[in-house]
């Protein structure tokens, strides 16, 4: 039996996919994921692991009877008091791959391969695991792109169909610009634009009061605007890359991501997020100059702002109408990360594991 198991909302999209193919029960500890997982993917099985009780709670039993525990974070100390083999599929595109987190991979027996700059990575790490070139599992929930779908969409979340779509994806705190960018942006940006803010899932689908009171304030600014989604994780971000004509962000996965449907970028930098703050961490931790060039060559996709932006509208505008211009390195860097946009690789590895589960229960 195959299960999934998170803690953090993070990593469902990759293990999604997962759960829906081979019919495997999605587990978590904490009960703001769970009710998240509810809301965007209604049509997976979860259950709640309690860490005082396990044996006694829906998810220990689940974990308990599983031959493979796929997981997006190392959690090696929880999973140590299971029998299954352990199959990581990451949270996210894993960017800042150093020598902590490739130790972090040395409990596994599977560990799926996003594509070449993880392969790189990897090279000389000599883990015992069973390296899965699978590309990049959340790509299986990336819906087709099409006017349909769109105005189906955007009526749906009230939103102008006529208008072209930002979607901003900042990463979490300390190192996100939400508290810097979301209010400027509902505030300075024309409603001939619609506009989907989504906090990081480290502010949403866990807020504390300070985030909570925030979001509040926010809404009541995007209902006098119009035009303006407040997104704390209700839908997919797989269907919100889908509609969207730009995607505004500070870095980590989301424009990454957004490289699969060739979407024009604008990258902002702050104090903690920014080329040289990137670089400056990534050296800290001893990664090599070659790999950090490479990855900030993301910066080079899109136009490029800051949180002091005094005319965000012509710089939206530049954005789209240079569009074609960036369109090389975005495929370029899309290579590098993800490979081969086909999605045969996803598919055979579930087809894989859905195998061994099969012959496993035989």
């Amino acid at each position: 039996m195959i299960v999934c198991f998170t803690k953090q909302y993070q990593a469902v999209p990759a293990m999604a996919p997962i759960c829906r193919s081979v019919g495997a029960p999605l587990i978590s500890t904490r009960r703001s994921t769970l009710h998240t997982i509810h809301k965007a993917y209604p049509d997976i099985t979860t259950a709640r692991l309690r860490t005082l009780w396990p044996r006694g709670s829906a998810g220990g039993k689940w974990l308990e009877q599983a031959n493979l525990i796929v997981t997006g974070s190392p959690n090696r100390q929880l999973l140590a008091a299971y029998r299954a083999q352990r199959c990581m599929v990451f949270h996210g595109t894993y960017a800042f791959m150093a020598q902590k987190e490739i130790d972090a991979l040395r409990h596994f027996d599977i560990v799926c391969i996003i594509g070449p700059r993880m392969q790189q990575a990897l090279q000389h790490a000599d883990l015992r695991a069973e390296q899965v070139d699978t590309g990049y599992l959340p790509f299986l929930d990336f819906p087709a792109r099409g006017k349909n779908h769109r105005n189906q969409f955007l009526q749906s979340q009230n939103l102008d169909p006529n208008n072209p779509t930002i979607l901003y994806l900042p990463r979490g705190k300390p190192y996100g610009s939400w508290d810097m960018m979301a209010e400027k942006l509902i505030r300075e940006v024309p409603n001939r634009y619609n506009l989907v803010l989504r906090p990081h899932p480290s502010q949403s689908v866990t807020a504390r009061l300070h985030d909570s009171l925030g979001f509040l304030r926010l809404s009541i600014l995007s209902r006098k605007r119009g035009n303006c989604l407040i997104d704390l994780a209700s839908c997919r971000l797989s269907t919100l890359f889908s509609v969207a004509d730009l995607v505004m962000s500070d870095g980590a996965s989301s424009p990454e991501e957004a490289l699969y449907y060739d979407i024009p970028q604008i990258l902002i930098e702050s104090p903690r997020s920014s080329p040289a703050a990137i670089a400056a961490m990534m050296r800290e931790k001893k990664i090599s100059e070659d790999y950090i060039a490479q990855l900030l060559g993301i910066y080079e996709c899109g136009r490029r702002t800051t949180v002091n932006d005094r005319d965000l509208t012509a710089t939206i505008e530049s954005a789209l109408a240079d569009a074609d211009a960036y369109r090389p390195q975005r495929e370029s860097y899309f290579k590098w990360v993800f490979g081969e946009r086909s999605l045969e690789r996803q598919q055979r590895f579930i087809q894989s594991i859905n195998q061994r589960y099969q012959s496993n229960m035989q």
